[in-house]
């Protein structure tokens, strides 16, 4: 848990996250896309790069930062590409363009060695293989292995 300094009660308090989270949909030259390969108690899945929304910041904010820290790369948000229903909320999916950085150097707290919530490994996968991967959320690697071309606002359910 992450603690920010509270001048009104002179101290530390834990940081508050919502329920919220977002995440990015990066695609390279070569039509993959960047997701996070998760290894945890025995279970393999993938995941968009993201994370939950902390409070007082925005969505927006939040995709961009865990595009840094996961990944190590800045990158500009091009839009929504969908929102997906799941733990009571419409968490947005952002198109995003890297910047700047480079791939695969992330230094998150998900990459620190005192971490022990399994594996998180960045990699490039191809758009055309994500339907056959356990990609969460499943029906968003469904619509992006499907559609050739940038859809956005669409609204999916995983709940």
């Amino acid at each position: 848990m992450r603690f920010v300094h509270d001048t009104k009660s002179k101290g530390t308090i834990p940081l508050v996250r919502t329920k919220l989270r977002s995440a990015i949909i990066l695609v390279n030259e070569h039509d993959e896309v960047a997701l996070i390969r998760r290894e945890k108690e025995n279970l393999l899945y993938y995941v968009f790069p993201g994370g939950g929304v902390e409070f007082g910041h925005t969505a927006e904010e939040t995709a961009v930062r865990e595009a840094f820290e996961e990944l190590g790369v800045h990158v500009e948000l091009e839009g929504v590409a969908a929102h997906v229903a799941f733990n009571g909320e419409l968490n947005p999916y952002y198109w995003a363009r890297m910047t700047g950085g480079e791939f695969g150097t992330g230094t998150g707290e998900e990459f620190q060695a005192e971490q022990t919530n399994g594996s998180y490994t960045p990699m490039w996968v191809k758009r055309s293989a994500l339907s056959h991967l356990p990609v969460r959320p499943p029906s968003l690697a469904d619509l992006l292995s499907n559609e050739a071309e940038r859809f956005f606002n669409k609204t999916l359910a995983e709940d």
